[in-house]
């Protein structure tokens, strides 16, 4: 797919496609910061153009000096808008409707669900989606084929992998003498801390001077250590925290309490991913790039919150395959 990307003096980016074969254009008003790049490739290939439209303090002039040309090359306009604090979606609307042409107006909160195959986490604490129920949790119909698929997989998968165990405990005492194993604090379902497992990737002095979010090329990490890192071995012995059923194969990832504390005053809707129990892979791990911090968090959320509203067995087995990609592609960290 070609793309073409042009910044107007008034600051509304256009993304082009050559290769949607439609008449449609896709207008975006208040398009802060949900936006990534695999999400304007998704777009760009049902669009024949993608024109995002920034806050400004002239609207008038904005849309009708600039977008307002736009729309005589286009057949059928969808316009995506926050109703809550954004009004330039009724000055659009009737742009088009002089030129007697087709629009779909649709909510931020209904595109992000059905376009990108997320939920919308609003970057204003104060601001909620009307799309988000608080109390939203997996029912029996989810929790016993989650269960089977947990113990089929884990099963297969820890015999399958032995051998990298019984590796994995040479390399580490060889390059790292102490503990192989590594036991860190998580926060799983209902808000309850349990010990994860991990293979031991860094050095023992590695949080000597507090906790800290991992990074790439992080000087802690032993060369072993690495490996297992961007292969995900280091995963593994959390084969057995499914088995003592603290965490599931597939769900949001656990963190620790320490940055969960900060997630929870600062993004809305956070402490939904523990209505249910966190996994070893996750939708947001298989959708979203590493990254570490709020604003990271909050993206991945948005997964996270889809992956729980919309729970399906071909939605596990996806993210189980897209795992075995980034695996078999060393995406990991």
């Amino acid at each position: 797919m070609r793309k073409t990307f042009t910044e107007s003096p008034t600051c509304i980016h256009r993304l082009k496609s050559k290769t949607a074969n439609t008449n449609e254009v896709l207008i975006i008003t208040s398009y802060d910061y949900y936006l990534q790049k695999v999400d304007f490739a998704l777009l760009l290939k049902c669009y024949q153009e993608v024109i995002l439209i920034p806050h400004s303090a002239d609207d008038v002039y904005l849309l009708n000096d600039t977008v307002n040309p736009l729309l005589d090359k286009y057949e059928k306009i969808h316009l995506v808008t926050n109703p809550i604090y954004d009004s330039k979606y009724s000055v659009i609307y009737e742009l088009v409707i002089r030129r007697n042409k087709s629009i779909k107006i649709t909510t931020v909160y209904d595109f992000c669900e059905t376009k990108l195959k997320k939920v919308y986490i609003p970057d204003n604490v104060e601001e909620s989606n009307p799309n988000v129920n608080a109390l939203l949790n997996f029912g029996r119909r989810v929790r016993y084929p989650k269960k089977i698929i947990d113990v089929t997989i884990s099963v297969a998968l820890f015999l399958f992998s032995l051998p990298l165990w019984i590796l994995s405990y040479l390399r580490i005492k060889m390059e790292s003498p102490g503990p192989v194993f590594y036991f860190q604090e998580r926060v799983g379902m209902s808000n309850k801390s349990f010990a994860c497992i991990k293979f031991r990737s860094m050095s023992l002095d590695a949080e000597i001077n507090g906790a800290s979010f991992s990074k790439k090329k992080d000087s802690r990490i032993f060369s072993y250590g690495s490996f297992m890192r961007t292969s995900r071995i280091d995963e593994l012995p959390q084969i057995i925290n499914i088995f003592r059923r603290d965490i599931s194969l597939i769900g949001p990832r656990p963190e620790r309490p320490v940055f969960t504390e900060t997630f929870d005053e600062t993004i809305p809707y956070y402490n939904i991913r523990h209505n249910v129990k966190p996994g070893i892979t996750g939708y947001a791990q298989v959708m979203y790039p590493y990254g570490a911090g709020v604003r990271d968090a909050r993206h991945k959320l948005m997964y996270d919150l889809y992956y729980i509203k919309n729970w399906s067995i071909q939605l596990e087995l996806k993210i189980i395959f897209l795992t075995i990609l980034v695996i078999l592609g060393r995406k990991g960290l």
